[in-house]
């Protein structure tokens, strides 16, 4: 099913929280609106209401929020920290708009997390080191197995302040919304009905097995020759009754090796030769040799299921999920332009 997945707790918290540079990139520009994409509430210091531009401006002060000053040295200090944790993603021709838009979010984050601060102070909600533990643990479970979250943290500079903030964020959202934000069964129903052909559909799928000579581009008309020969002499063997799995085994370039050249793949998932030989092929046959920018191949196809309507019981929960994500979302900016309204910004 496309874009409605199952976000990891941490990611949802990052997005809640507040918007890291990564997460407002023009990647998401024209996608569906999802738990992942559905941001929720950055301020567009330029138009925003309440936002004045300072008349008499500290030398060093950036942004007033409240009382409460981002200096243009620590600004700087974060700009070049944000660069540096992109530097080897970053087009030459790009740095310069990159640091440009890089500065207005983190002028952005400090109001945001101002704003949050200073209103779970005045309602005093607080965490435990229970709750802390708890969330630290549920992030902890949402990375792979080989990440630690402190190392996850610290590469996406995220404090432990920010942590505690989003707790106290979320714990104020649960007594805003409370249950206000569950879809109702008709709102999951119309969602499905009207994104039916668009999002939950499972495309034709194929079990096969392949083996692969892979081509290196550094490869001599000579070399590409000679695994040429390969792959063909390995498809006479298998014409003449050879074992697949053991051939695969034995030579394939491919890691599906391990399991005698199996694989599970979706109509569209590989490259455009692999893709239509193995959705134009007679089942069992050993195909010819087909050319891809991998290699040369040989694929047997042991199955194809034809694509199929996803029922709406199979992904009922996921809906329900994503749209009250999206119902959070939309609650959570609410309050944000509310509090931003009733804060005093001023920009130098």
């Amino acid at each position: 099913m496309k874009n409605i997945i199952n976000k990891s707790w941490m990611i949802v918290f990052v997005l809640l929280v507040f918007i890291l540079v990564f997460g407002c990139s023009d990647s998401n520009k024209g996608k569906k609106e999802s738990p992942s994409s559905a941001v929720s509430g950055s301020i567009a210091v330029g138009n925003a209401p309440n936002v004045a531009a300072g008349p008499g401006a500290p030398a060093d002060t950036v942004v007033s929020v409240n009382g409460k000053i981002l200096k243009k040295t620590e600004l700087e200090d974060l700009v070049k920290d944000r660069l540096a944790m992109f530097k080897d993603k970053i087009p030459t021709d790009k740095q310069k708009e990159f640091r440009e838009n890089t500065r207005k979010r983190l002028i952005d984050e400090f109001i945001m997390r101002t704003l949050l601060n200073d209103e779970m102070a005045k309602r005093k909600i607080e965490v435990t080191r229970q709750e802390l533990k708890l969330t630290r643990d549920k992030a902890q479970a949402s990375l792979p197995a080989n990440k630690k979250l402190d190392e996850f943290l610290k590469e996406n500079r995220i404090s432990q302040e920010d942590i505690i903030l989003g707790i106290k964020v979320e714990k104020f959202m649960n007594k805003e919304i409370g249950d206000k934000a569950k879809p109702t069964p008709k709102e999951i129903n119309s969602f499905y009905k009207e994104n039916k052909d668009k999002l939950f559909i499972k495309p034709e799928s194929a079990h096969v097995r392949h083996i692969l000579v892979s081509v290196n581009k550094d490869d001599t008309d000579k070399i590409k020759k000679e695994k040429k020969a390969k792959i063909e002499n390995i498809r006479k063997q298998l014409l003449n009754g050879g074992d697949f799995a053991e051939l695969a085994r034995k030579n394939s370039d491919c890691p599906s090796k391990e399991a005698g050249g199996e694989l599970n793949i979706q109509k569209g998932q590989t490259v455009k030769e692999f893709d239509e030989a193995v959705f134009l092929q007679e089942k069992n046959a050993i195909g010819p040799v087909v050319t891809t920018e991998f290699g040369y191949h040989v694929i047997q196809v042991l199955d194809r299921k034809p694509a199929k309507t996803i029922a709406l019981n199979e992904v009922k929960d996921k809906i329900s999920a994503f749209l009250e994500q999206q119902k959070r979302n939309k609650a959570f900016a609410d309050i944000m332009k509310k509090l931003q309204q009733n804060a005093k910004i001023e920009i130098y």
